[in-house]
């Protein structure tokens, strides 16, 4: 009994060392998948495209080795969606095919829903919207019919961007709560469409629905830490239910423009509409419009008088008809009538001409001015400031989606806005929300303007104790040149005055305030690419430039 006592103990011994040499192994590979898997996000927007294959061959393998069935295709099916962002279509769908015919020779239900998202991926890189969100569909009833317990909030949520895209804003209401009725749904989707009805609600000054959002994502916040945006969100709170002086007292911490804007709205639905206009002229500084209601009246003038000669003639033709001895002093009245008619038509269509043209030229002065005023007040406002506080707690991943679905409005037709991430959805740090994002829109702004066909691809990489923002495009851009172009007031482009340098003065100021750093890429050539980098977690202090 002594010796199989002891050799119990051996066994149970030899047991635990093997169960915990498994343990570690299992760990080692899981944290090589991990590894793995950042590398593919990271390669999977650039053209590095020996560099992608490789990760992505080496993910395949490992996750086989693995069994992770779903990481094996989701590396594949990526594989077609980099061809995709590299504008290979027929080669990326191709790819795709080849997902889904081993996913059905396998029986890998998830490899064939993998596929069916790669598909409407990479229709949507190739901007063929309607393919793509029959695709999305598609893919969502898929996943709806096998997946019943699990969240097809990801689908959904390129469905909403489409109907943002088509400006179809009931579609987009409709995706959106789709989205909140999913199972499981993660919060970060369910936070932005949440976000997404709220502003709908506000915009239709709608109080019991915006009520019943508000307290939804209250308590998102309190259960899942995704929160709104604030302290925009508090504002539109306090302007829906009444309580507009504490809206006015909290719009003022707003940035110059949203203050103006928000005041107007609230000072409109206090039934102030003197203040009202004089916030929105602030906010839209509307120019003079004397001189256009002038040249109008000058237009309608020239047709009343045109329209008079017309009755006279008509008259004294008729009195030929009546008064046949008089007819050739009639016919050359009516001659002579005839040319000072034509003379008149002529100078009418050249004076309506060219008002067209002032028209126009004063509408795109007027642009520039508002443009320029807006800018420089920004530029100003900034400037101004030796600090701000940078202990708000943020979620990248959310501020960036948020400003992604804002600035895909503003795109010209085509133009697809993409945000990438290294980031998990509940990963914080603490800076200032309103400054970060106003220094991210202004970059994917300055993009959407100029960016006429492609894609705009927001990036966020966590680079040791910083946080790494990028913007890129496929606009004519800046390209190769020096950096030292744009940090002027303005700067020449295609004949046109375009506010780049003081747009990019505004961003470096932004960025001063945030503790951290911005430059132009100056080796990217396909377009224009942006940097930002901040500090993860800074203290409020002096800034030192």
């Amino acid at each position: 009994m002594l010796y199989i006592h002891k050799y119990l103990k051996l066994f149970v011994l030899l047991g635990c060392l093997l169960g915990t040499t498994l343990l570690y192994a299992a760990a080692g590979k899981t944290d090589e998948m991990l590894r793995l898997e950042a590398l593919m996000l990271e390669y999977i927007d650039s053209n590095h495209r020996d560099s992608f294959y490789l990760v992505t061959d080496q993910l395949k393998k490992a996750s086989q080795e693995y069994g992770n069935e779903r990481l094996y295709y989701r590396a594949w099916g990526n594989q077609g969606i980099y061809e995709a962002t590299q504008q290979y279509y027929e080669k990326a769908l191709n790819l795709v095919k080849e997902v889904m015919a081993d996913a059905q020779a396998n029986g890998s239900i998830y490899g064939q829903y993998a596929a069916l998202h790669a598909e409407a991926m990479v229709l949507l890189q190739k901007q063929d919207y309607g393919a793509a969100e029959n695709a999305f569909l598609k893919a969502v009833d898929f996943h709806h019919r096998h997946f019943p317990n699990e969240s097809a909030g990801e689908d959904l949520q390129e469905l909403m961007k489409i109907a943002n895209h088509r400006k179809d804003a009931k579609a987009g209401e409709n995706y959106a709560r789709q989205i909140i009725n999913e199972p499981n749904v993660a919060p970060i989707h369910k936070g932005r469409a949440l976000y997404r009805l709220s502003q709908m609600a506000f915009k239709k000054n709608d109080k019991e629905e915006f009520n019943r959002i508000y307290q939804e994502m209250a308590h998102l916040k309190q259960t899942d830490g995704i929160s709104p945006l604030k302290p925009l969100m508090e504002v539109n709170n306090f302007i829906m239910n009444g309580q507009f002086d504490e809206a006015l007292r909290l719009a003022d911490k707003l940035d110059p423009v949203d203050c103006a804007e928000r005041k107007a709205v609230a000072y409109h639905r206090m039934g102030d509409d003197a203040k009202a206009f004089k916030f929105m002229q602030q906010y839209k500084q509307i120019s003079d419009s004397i001189v256009l209601v002038s040249h109008g009246n000058m237009v309608a003038s020239c047709y009343v008088q045109m329209n008079n000669d017309r009755m006279k003639l008509e008259k004294l033709l008729l009195e030929q008809q009546n008064n046949q001895w008089r007819s050739y002093f009639y016919y050359t009245l009516a001659a002579l009538i005839l040319v000072i008619l034509l003379v008149l038509i002529w100078k009418g269509g050249r004076l309506i001409s060219s008002l067209k043209k002032s028209n126009k030229m004063l509408v795109y002065q007027k642009k520039d001015s508002e443009r320029a005023l807006t800018e420089l007040n920004e530029l100003s406002y900034y400037e101004s400031k030796a600090d701000v506080p940078l202990t708000w707690p943020l979620i990248p991943n959310e501020m960036c989606n948020h400003i992604a679905d804002n600035i895909q409005e503003q795109c010209h037709r085509g133009v697809a806005v993409v945000f990438q991430t290294q980031l998990p959805d509940d990963f914080e740090i603490k800076t200032n929300p309103d400054a970060l994002m106003k220094l991210l829109s202004h970059l994917l702004g300055y993009s959407a303007r100029f960016t006429e066909k492609g894609t705009i691809r927001l990036a966020c990489v966590e680079d040791g104790e910083n946080i790494q923002f990028s913007v890129t495009d496929t606009s004519a851009g800046l390209g190769g040149k020096p950096t030292g172009r744009i940090v002027g007031m303005f700067s020449e482009q295609h004949d046109k005055i375009r506010y780049v340098g003081m747009n990019f003065n505004i961003c470096q100021s932004i960025t001063r305030l945030l503790h951290g750093r911005i430059w132009h890429d100056t080796e990217y050539v396909d377009g224009t690419r942006f940097f930002v980098e901040i500090p993860q977690n800074s203290q409020h202090s002096v800034n030192i430039i």
